[in-house]
């Protein structure tokens, strides 16, 4: 029998079946069968709604994603790197991607799945990047993207997120499936996905943007 505590059971199995399934398509009841539970009612007993489960996977994973990203945000700082996109590029994405070396992980798959779930949003979503980790973190990235205008950094900032999540999810289903071979070994998988994150976040806004955003000819600005 395992030595598991039975509450650390039912969060890995749980993020197993929402990462394979999907959110909606898991019932508490689902997550205690497969956990070996013979009180068929333990997940609820133990995390109360599907909600709170989530949570909790959030917590029992986050504390060491965080805890790296603030160590590279240290980094970053001593070398004077913390107005650099790329140097936060990496604090955001390279957490992530660590993941994957967790033998038997289905954290980032997860992680997709509630991405989906909820919307591409940072807020809505802790591990996205900014809530939930480090408010050194999100004041070095609103300061190196500061010359982007609001809406504009919002966006680039859900867009370099998604990418993350949903690039580091796919590298995980292929070491899951023995395929990661076909693909960049994973320093250069690392080095290429903040690259693209940076790409998205440091990109020169074009005139085309800019002239969307001017509301048209009579009609005022929105404040903020």
């Amino acid at each position: 029998m395992s030595r598991t505590p039975t509450r650390e059971r039912l969060l890995l199995t749980a993020e197993r079946l929402f990462a394979v399934h999907g959110i909606d398509a898991v019932s508490l009841r689902q997550i205690s069968v497969a956990a070996s539970q013979r009180n068929n009612s333990a997940a609820q007993y133990h995390f109360g709604d599907k909600e709170e489960l989530i949570r909790a996977i959030f917590g029992f994973r986050l504390t060491t994603v965080n805890a790296r990203r603030e160590d590279l945000v240290r980094e970053l700082v001593r070398a004077g790197l913390d107005r650099e996109p790329r140097a936060l590029a990496e604090a955001m994405v390279r957490p992530l991607a660590e993941q994957i070396d967790v033998g038997g992980s289905f954290y980032l798959r997860f992680l997709a799945r509630v991405h989906q779930h909820v919307g591409a949003t940072t807020y809505a979503l802790p591990a996205m990047g900014l809530e939930g980790s480090s408010p050194e973190f999100g004041r070095l990235i609103d300061l190196a993207l500061g010359h982007l205008p609001v809406a504009v950094r919002r966006n680039r900032l859900r867009l370099g997120g998604s990418l993350a999540v949903h690039a580091t999810a796919d590298r995980e289903q292929r070491v899951h499936e023995g395929q990661a071979q076909d693909v960049l070994p994973p320093a250069a998988f690392v080095a290429d996905l903040v690259d693209a994150v940076v790409g998205i976040l440091a990109a020169p806004v074009s005139a085309q943007v800019l002239a969307a955003l001017e509301p048209p000819a009579g009609r005022p600005a929105r404040a903020g």
